[in-house]
């Protein structure tokens, strides 16, 4: 798969279910696109520890020298389990959770 073609999933996806919009963009995507440069989703769930490590260290959006709420980082793995159910129910991938 390639990143485009991910986008548009995800851009499908939010038009589904906008609820965990600015975490989908800001933490998922950007950490297993640009971080890891992980383009095949069905191998995002072998990189969980490294997602859930990675909320640890990343900053706010608003203030980057301030490390995300204990809530955002939730609200993060939400999103990400929230992505893989709408991808599972489209067929695209197997059902995962993190």
């Amino acid at each position: 798969m390639e990143k485009h073609e991910i986008d548009h999933l995800v851009k499908n996806y939010l038009e589904h279910d906008n609820r965990h919009s600015s975490n989908l963009k800001h933490y998922v995507i950007k950490f297993f696109l640009n971080e890891k440069e992980i383009l095949n989703i069905s191998k995002w769930e072998f990189h969980h520890n490294d997602f859930v490590r990675w909320l640890d260290q990343v900053g706010q959006l608003k203030d980057k020298n301030k490390t995300l709420s204990l809530g955002t980082k939730r609200n993060c793995l939400a999103a990400l389990n929230s992505f893989y159910k709408w991808l599972s129910l489209q067929g695209i991938i197997e059902s995962k959770r993190i």
